[in-house]
């Protein structure tokens, strides 16, 4: 293999690795670093895996690995970044309620535990519940949720047993409510997390506590 083509195939994982670290480092949008990293990780893997060097298949791992835990981490501090406020359990559950019982509500919405314990809910902004991380005092995030799920939703009690299943096997989820545009009613389902996956670890509850049923 001559000097220009090993320093053309070590160009390969360096561009890709350069690109994921973009992903980390950049503000705004990051697709044109994903493709770069995706792009030159899968081919270095696919050169690897054909008549290329060893050790250019073990790069392009190590570098597409790097995309995707950059991607959770970008994930992650997005999340936490939002704004956090504090809520009055009971005032929160009888808004959330408030707003998909009063005509005109929402046609859906999705909520969720994160793993810090905060309860988010996406959908509800024009209501006047902004997309932040609020946080219920003592009040167990995924109890609250579950009231609220299992009150509004006509198969509320077999989603959050559902939910609970989940959870005991440390995979959190989003609750995903939907309003029938002919029956008016409420329907639920779950969706998985997308980023760090494991539910909150230390829910003031017996129930929800480390993910056990």
């Amino acid at each position: 293999m001559g000097v220009w083509q090993t320093v053309s195939l070590v160009f390969m994982p360096v561009l890709a690795g350069w690109s994921a670290l973009r992903i980390l480092a950049r503000q705004g949008q990051r697709l044109l670093d994903y493709f770069s990293a995706l792009l030159w990780s899968g081919a270095a893997i696919g050169l690897g895996l054909g008549d290329g060097p060893g050790w250019l298949l073990a790069a392009g791992c190590v570098t597409l690995a790097a995309t995707l835990l950059a991607h959770l981490l970008v994930v992650a501090a997005r999340r936490m970044n939002q704004p956090l406020r504090e809520v009055d359990p009971a005032a929160f559950r009888a808004r959330l309620l408030e707003v998909c019982t009063t005509d005109p509500s929402p046609p859906a919405f999705l909520a969720g535990v994160g793993p810090d314990g905060t309860i988010t809910v996406w959908g509800l902004e024009e209501a006047g519940i902004p997309r932040d991380r609020h946080r219920p005092g003592a009040t167990c995030g995924s109890c609250l949720l579950e009231d609220v799920v299992t009150e509004l939703a006509v198969n509320g009690e077999d989603v959050v047993a559902s939910y609970r299943t989940m959870l005991s096997r440390r995979a959190n989820q989003l609750f995903v409510l939907r309003r029938g545009v002919i029956s008016g009613d409420w329907e639920a389902e779950l969706r998985p997390v997308q980023g760090l996956k494991a539910p909150y670890a230390h829910a003031p509850c017996q129930v929800h506590r480390y993910g056990r049923p």
